[in-house]
Parts: C-alpha cells; sequence; structure tokens
C-alpha cells in the first residue's frame, strides 16, 4: 500500500565509495529488464521474436515510449546483474496475433541495484557505466594496443573469408573497438559476460586481440590441413587433433 511518501530510488540509498567514483556511473530511474540466454553488447545488433504476452506488453510500451530495456544474462539458474541497454531500432514485422520481429542494439551497459516484480516483466534501478580513462596507460602503449587489435581482427576476418572497413575502424573509440571485438563468435557466453563488466578499455583490447589472433591462427592450421589431406570443408577432421 502506498503510505502517500514518495520512496526514494534504489540508487540513492546506496553508499559509492569515493574511490570508485571516476568510473563514471550514472544513476537512472527504473527500466523494463529482458532476461535472455545471451550476452549482449554495446553497438551490438540483436534481431528478436517478441512472442510471449508478458514480452509484448514491455515492447509496446517501449516503442509508446520511445524508451530501451535492458537486456541481463540468463543462465538458466541466475540472472546476472550487468547487462546493456537494447535501443530498438525498428519493428520488422508485426503479427495479427500480437508478436513482433523486431531489431535492437545494445547502447550503454548498466549495473542493477534493484529488481521488481510488480509487472508482467522484471525491472530494475539502474546505474550506467562506462570504462575506467587509461591515465596510466602510456598514449603510446594504447596506440600499440589498438593496432595490435586492428592486426588480430583484420587476421580473424581473413581466416574467416571476409573484409573489414580501415576507415570505420579508424574511427572508433578505443572502447567501442575493444566491444567490436568481443562480438565475435570465439568467446563462450561466460567470456562475453566477463568482456562485458570489464571497466579497463586496453584490458578488454588485450584479451580480445589474444583471443582472436589464436582463434585465426587455429583456423589458418586447419585450412592446411584440410588442404594436405585432401579433405573439403565439410569433413570432419576433429579426430586428427585428438
Amino acid at each position: 500500500m502506498n503510505s502517500g511518501k514518495t520512496s526514494q530510488p534504489a540508487w540513492k540509498r546506496l553508499v559509492i565509495d569515493p574511490a570508485t567514483e571516476q568510473q563514471y556511473f550514472t544513476p537512472m530511474e527504473r527500466v523494463p529488464l529482458f532476461p535472455l540466454g545471451l550476452v549482449l553488447l554495446p553497438r551490438m545488433p540483436l534481431p528478436l521474436h517478441i512472442f510471449e504476452e508478458r514480452y509484448r506488453l514491455m515492447v509496446q510500451e517501449c516503442i509508446d515510449r520511445d524508451s530501451a530495456f535492458g537486456v541481463l544474462l540468463h543462465t538458466g539458474t541466475k540472472v546476472q546483474t550487468v547487462g546493456c541497454l537494447a535501443r530498438i531500432e525498428s519493428v520488422i514485422n508485426s503479427y495479427d496475433d500480437g508478436r513482433k520481429d523486431i531489431l535492437t542494439v545494445g547502447t550503454e551497459r548498466f549495473k542493477v541495484r534493484h529488481m521488481y516484480e510488480e509487472k508482467a516483466y522484471l525491472e530494475g534501478d539502474i546505474e550506467l557505466f562506462k570504462d575506467v580513462p587509461e591515465n596510466n596507460t602510456p598514449e603510446n602503449t594504447m596506440k600499440t594496443l589498438r593496432e595490435d587489435a586492428v592486426a588480430s581482427l583484420k587476421g580473424f576476418a581473413r581466416a574467416a573469408g571476409y573484409n573489414v572497413d580501415d576507415e570505420f575502424l579508424g574511427s572508433l573509440e578505443t572502447e567501442e573497438l575493444s566491444f567490436l571485438l568481443a562480438t565475435t563468435d570465439v568467446f563462450s557466453i561466460e567470456e562475453k559476460q566477463k568482456l562485458l563488466e570489464m571497466r579497463s578499455s586496453a584490458e578488454r583490447l588485450r584479451l580480445a586481440a589474444r583471443s582472436l589472433s589464436e582463434s585465426s591462427h587455429r583456423r589458418e592450421m586447419t585450412a592446411r590441413i584440410r588442404e594436405i589431406l585432401g579433405k573439403d570443408d565439410n569433413e570432419n577432421i576433429d579426430h586428427i587433433f585428438n
């Protein structure tokens, strides 16, 4: 029952350690939450087929208000508390029974401070956050990290059979570039969640570039072995590595 007093948002009741203030947490009011079996990353496109009644309602309210909803990883036993906001870019299909196909894109990361189950779908008080500025990392070190990351991404793309746009890569901020590498399919869901939660662009860039380089090397080795054995791409050669 409402006592007539306006309750203080959960984020305003938090005691923030002064040492973490530089992490630029930005409090927000309550947002809808959508637990899914995936990790949404900033700038990552995410098409969704909305069929459950509660999420039809949630999506329609977001469309009407031109607002985002939060995507959280649901492992099956636990809902993570760090996620990414999803902005609805377009409604691809609307069906007579109320289902929708929508295209969303990841925008900003957030941490849930309090969850609510007052509606058909989850809601939460959240704080947006960004990476901590790399003030202690020399400029030439960051430059080398970016160059290594771009080289790793190009090598991965080459091994996978596609190209990347140099001009586009050069236009990205370091944080954006690190998340672009993190969207590739070499990372498990658990690894993507770790990269999402990480607050160091340099560390994320370093880890992602190393993983992409290792994946590219494996793909190139596999291609050479197939060529030597005269095997085509459809033939399984996993037994050779066992």
